[in-house]
Order: C-alpha cells, then sequence, then structure tokens
C-alpha cells in the first residue's frame, strides 16, 4: 500500500499539541539545551495539584523506560523463526543465514548483531511478546504511532495512556521525564505533561542580565491572570530546571555510565545530532543517539531523581529498501544501549528494580518488495528486559501460512502489555487508563 503523502500535523509525529503554556515554555529556553515540558516542576511541594509527592498514587519502586522504535521495525529479521522452512521461503533475499542467528529456544533466534539481548535472554531477563497489535491495523505510521501512544484503536486523538495516569493521580510532571526536545503524546495529559530534557548540560540563553531577569520574571505571583503570570511560571519552572537537573546534565555531558567509547559515547562525534530523532519514521538518526538518551537516564537514576517513568525513542526503521544493511546498523544500537544502560544501573537497588519496553508501530510485509525491503505490515514482536522481567516467549507467534495481505496477523491486543506495565510497574488499576479490562501478560 503506498505511504501517505500529506504532511502530518504535530499530533501525527507523537508531538503533545502546542498551548499557550506549551509556546511560553519552549520560548523561554530558546536556545537551551534542556526543554522543561509544560507544567513541568509545577511546584515540586504540590502545592498546585493539592497533593503531596508520597500520595500521588500507588507505587510498587520499580522504574519504566519506554523505547520506542519510530518507523516500523521488522520483527520477523529481529526474532528470527530459522526453523521454519517458510521462513526463508517467503523472506528470500532478505532471510538471515540460519547459521549467523543467536539461537533462543522453540525455533527462533535473534538478530545476530543482538549479543546484549541475547545475554539477557540466557540470564531470564528478557521476555519476547509474540503477536502483539490491534484490530484493524492500518498502514499509516502517524495514525499506528498515535494508537500505540494513546491505547485507543478506534480514536488515537485524545491524551496518552500516561499521560492519563499523570492526570488521573494528579502527578506533578517531574514523575516522567522524555528525553529529547518535545513531550510524545504517551506521555501527554489533558492537565499535566510529563517534562522534556534534552541530553547535554542545560545553558540558559542570553547573558548574565538576563538571567536576572528570568529570577525577576519568575517572581511575579501566581496570583497574576493572563500571559503575564504564564510567563512568570514558565520562568519559574526553566530556572527550577537548570537548579535540580542542571548538575545531573553537567555530568552526563562528561560521563560515561554505559562504559562506551567512542562515537556511541556520550560526547562523542556524533552526540551533537542527538536529536534528530526520525518521529514518524524518517531518515536515520546519529549513530549514537539512544547511547546517548539512555545515558542521561542512567545518570538521573544513579542520582535517585524521583521520576517513575522515562521515555526515549531511536528512529529509522522504515526499510522500504535495502533492509539488510539498515538493520545492521540499527538493531545494534539498539541493542548496545539497552544491554550497556541495563548494566549501568544494575548495582543500584532502583536499578535492578528497572523494567525496560521496546516497542514499534508496526510489523513490515512477509515478502521481500523490489527495492531489498519491506513494505508496512501488521503483526510484531515487543521486548521487555530488566531484573523484574520472567524472561521467555510470551504469547503465539503469527502463523506464516495463514496472512492477510502478505501480513502477519496479530492474536495478542497491545493493551494487555500495557495492562500489565500499568498494574506490575507503575501500581495501579489499568482498566482507569485502559477503557477496560484487559489481561496481563505473565511476564512480571
Amino acid at each position: 500500500m503506498p505511504e501517505t503523502t500529506e504532511a502530518p500535523p504535530a499530533r501525527r509525529w507523537g508531538i503533545a499539541p502546542m498551548s499557550r503554556r506549551r509556546f511560553l515554555s519552549l520560548a523561554a529556553l530558546g536556545g537551551a539545551a534542556g526543554v522543561a515540558g509544560p507544567l513541568l516542576w509545577e511546584q515540586l511541594s504540590s502545592t498546585t495539584t493539592g497533593a503531596s509527592k508520597g500520595s500521588l498514587g500507588s507505587s510498587t519502586g520499580r522504574t519504566l523506560v519506554l523505547v520506542t522504535l519510530y518507523g516500523g521495525n521488522d520483527g520477523l529479521n529481529t526474532v528470527i523463526p530459522y526453523k521454519d522452512p517458510m521462513y526463508a521461503a517467503a523472506r528470500g533475499i532478505l532471510a538471515v543465514d540460519p547459521t549467523q542467528v543467536l539461537e533462543l529456544s522453540e525455533g527462533f533466534g535473534l538478530h545476530p548483531s543482538m549479543p546484549r539481548l541475547h545475554k539477557l535472554w540466557t540470564k531470564g531477563h528478557l521476555a519476547i511478546v509474540h503477536g502483539v497489535g490491534f484490530a484493524d491495523p492500518n498502514y499509516s505510521h502517524f495514525e499506528s504511532m498515535d494508537i500505540w501512544q494513546t491505547a485507543e484503536p478506534s480514536d488515537p486523538t485524545g491524551s496518552g495512556w500516561l499521560g492519563r495516569w499523570m492526570d488521573k493521580v494528579r502527578a506533578d510532571p517531574l514523575r516522567a521525564v522524555a528525553i529529547g526536545p518535545t513531550v510524545p503524546t504517551l506521555l501527554a495529559g489533558e492537565r499535566v505533561q510529563a517534562a522534556a530534557v534534552a541530553p547535554g548540560p542545560i545553558r540558559l540563553p542570553g547573558t548574565p542580565l538576563d538571567v536576572v531577569r528570568y529570577r525577576t520574571m519568575a517572581e511575579i505571583p501566581r496570583t497574576e491572570s493572563g500571559l503575564l503570570a504564564d510567563a512568570a511560571h514558565a520562568n519559574a519552572d526553566l530556572l527550577e530546571v537548570r537548579s535540580v537537573f542542571g548538575p545531573i546534565m553537567e555530568k552526563t555531558a562528561s560521563s560515561d555510565p554505559l562504559h562506551l567509547t567512542g562515537a556511541a559515547k556520550p560526547g562523542g562525534t556524533g552526540a551533537a545530532n542527538a536529536l534528530a530523532i526520525a518521529n514518524g519514521g524518517g531518515s536515520q538518526s546519529a549513530a549514537d543517539v539512544l547511547s546517548t538518551q539512555l545515558s542521561v537516564v542512567a545518570n538521573l537514576l544513579l542520582a535517585d531523581v524521583p521520576s517513575e517513568v522515562f521515555s526515549v525513542e531511536l528512529g529509522g526503521f522504515d526499510t522500504h529498501t535495502n533492509q539488510v544493511d539498515t538493520q545492521a546498523a540499527l538493531l545494534p544500537e539498539l541493542d548496545t544501549a539497552v544491554g550497556a544502560f541495563l548494566d549501568a544501573v544494575s548495582g543500584t537497588k532502583r536499578g535492578r528494580e528497572t523494567v525496560v519496553a521496546i516497542y514499534t508501530e508496526f510489523g513490515r510485509r512477509v515478502g521481500a518488495n523490489a527495492s531489498a525491503g519491506t513494505d508496512h505490515g501488521w503483526a510484531n514482536v515487543l521486548f521487555v528486559a530488566g531484573k523484574p522481567v520472567k524472561g521467555g516467549f510470551y504469547g503465539e507467534p503469527p502463523s506464516l501460512t495463514k496472512l492477510s495481505e502478505g501480513n502477519q496477523v496479530y492474536n495478542l491486543d497491545f493493551r494487555r502489555v500495557y495492562a500489565t506495565l500499568l498494574e506490575q510497574v507503575i501500581g495501579v488499576d489499568p482498566r482507569d487508563f485502559l477503557g477496560g479490562r484487559f489481561a496481563p501478560v505473565a511476564f512480571l
């Protein structure tokens, strides 16, 4: 099916809609490296929400890290049914050499460029969920990602599934953090949105005199109304970010918590492009983009910030052409970043309670196209990793002999995965945020 060519609105890129408050927050930051999300640091004492941080909802003591792969990663060549004779027959030139796969079990193996995730599997800390998707799938990057991020297949235009959680518990926005320049839809509520923090030191724009003016503006009483009060609030947020996050972000720029070297090390040759993330599946990101983001998350966890949810992302998975080489570049970045991140935080109690979930908007067509790539498909695999995870396979692998329009058919609703994460990681009743009951998956 041909791709849509119209320019998508901001919502279709997984970006929260622009409000006056959001605009003021971004405008106040100007050229600063750190970006304060809407309502960021809404009085950390929670005076504006009417609740203390300790009463914002139940908690398991666990931390959730969501990794979004934009573009539609080809799951069939990531978790490979290499012992199924239909695999090689259907894939043709794209079939991975069975002697090169990293063996898992039940006739499946990992892509050969994913040794760290394979190691997690052997230790029992990697869950692979087969056949994940939703009813009435479509071939649009934008609508499919909206469905995943809102958890609303029939009307994916509302708030994010975790944004609704933040609204419900009246969370201050620091409770969830997106590493990057914008807040993705999944962390955008109607009343509360997460923080967005870009990798690198936080630098306030302007001269020292301008910084004094920020402080003066921030001191305007909150009883004021209108644009002046909004500007004052935005400046107060900005100064709070610099005060609390600033030292941690300075450390991120010079330290290497993931113990990486070269271009994959934060501050390496590709780090300046670390925000060139291909939301919606555009061009490939800088080689170290995910490692840079997860280095920030590692430093924040090691500094024991109170955030419970982090969002990071990697783009470039829209492999209509030259899929073999593209996956050979992107999957090692995913593998290295996630594996090194979990290693880096494993020495702390909090790190040992961290769960990483990796998803993408849809799978790819089973058969190769004429450009040595694959077109948009339906069902896919999903990864969950970390020490709390009960490793193994979950769900049923879609049959390669029972395709629909050349696609694998889903048999596990993605909201079952979300229900598990909400209940077992965040510690809340999933029904409040998913619009109904979805049976959990037993990987936690």
